[in-house]
C-alpha cells in the first residue's frame, strides 16, 4: 500500500500526513451567505480534495457527498429560507457575478457542485433542484493557483479557489483572500509531502 493511501498515519481532519498537518491554520470565517458544497462520494478521503477543505473554513457551510447510497441528501432541506438561491457553475446560460449584482440581492445561498466538468455537468443534470437553479459564474481572472492535480481547461479552477472568488464578491475581499491563501498552503504541504522543492506559493502556468 503507498504511502498515500496509509490514512491511519494521516490528520483525520486535513487528510495531510500528521507532521505536514495544518489544521492550526484552518481559518474559521463567519458569513452572512449560506455555501452548500455537493462532492463527489469518492473524494471524500482524496487529501488534494479543495471542496471539503473549503467547508473545513466555512462552519456555517455544508458538505454533501453526491452518489453514497447510504445517505442521501435533499438540497432543498439545507437552504435557508426567504433568501435567493444560486448554482456557482460556468454554464453558457449563468450571470456573470458581479458586485453590483449583490447590492440589489443580499444574502444568498450559493450551491457549489465540486468535480471536474464531467462530473459537475452530471450533478447539475441529477441533483434534483440544480438544474432549475439560476446559475451565477465568475468574471475571467487570474489562472490558478492549484499545482498538485492536473487541470484540463486553462480557465478552470479548484473548488476552494472558485469559492473563494464568488464569496470575494458576495462578502468581502478578505474572505476570498484567505481560502486563497489555505490553499496556497495545502499545495505547499502537499508538494513538500511528495518530495517537492517548495520556494513560495506561485500562480501555474
Amino acid at each position: 500500500m503507498s504511502q498515500r493511501k496509509k490514512f491511519w498515519l494521516r490528520c483525520p481532519r486535513c487528510l495531510m500526513r500528521t507532521e505536514l498537518c495544518f489544521c492550526a491554520d484552518i481559518p474559521q470565517l463567519t458569513l452572512t451567505s449560506k455555501v452548500i458544497i455537493i462532492i463527489s462520494k469518492r473524494e471524500l478521503k482524496v487529501p488534494t480534495n479543495t471542496g471539503r477543505l473549503a467547508s473545513l473554513a466555512l462552519p456555517n457551510s455544508v458538505l454533501l457527498a453526491h452518489g453514497d447510497q447510504e445517505k442521501p441528501f435533499d438540497v432543498a432541506e439545507h437552504l435557508m429560507e426567504g433568501r435567493p438561491n444560486f448554482l456557482l457553475y460556468p454554464g453558457d446560460d449563468a450571470q456573470i457575478l458581479t458586485s453590483a449584482m449583490m447590492e440589489n440581492i443580499g444574502k444568498i445561498n450559493l450551491v457549489v457542485p465540486d468535480g471536474n466538468w464531467r462530473q459537475t455537468s452530471k450533478m447539475r443534470r441529477r441533483v434534483p433542484m440544480l438544474d432549475s437553479m439560476p446559475t451565477v459564474r465568475l468574471a475571467p481572472g487570474r489562472p490558478t493557483a492549484y499545482r498538485v492535480r492536473k487541470e484540463n481547461k486553462a480557465e478552470g479552477l479548484a473548488t476552494i479557489e472558485a469559492i473563494a472568488r464568488a464569496l470575494a464578491v458576495i462578502e468581502s475581499p478578505e474572505v476570498g483572500a484567505e481560502l486563497e491563501q489555505l490553499l496556497a498552503l495545502m499545495v505547499e504541504r502537499t508538494l513538500k509531502s511528495r518530495g517537492a522543492l517548495v520556494a513560495g506559493p506561485q500562480n501555474a502556468n
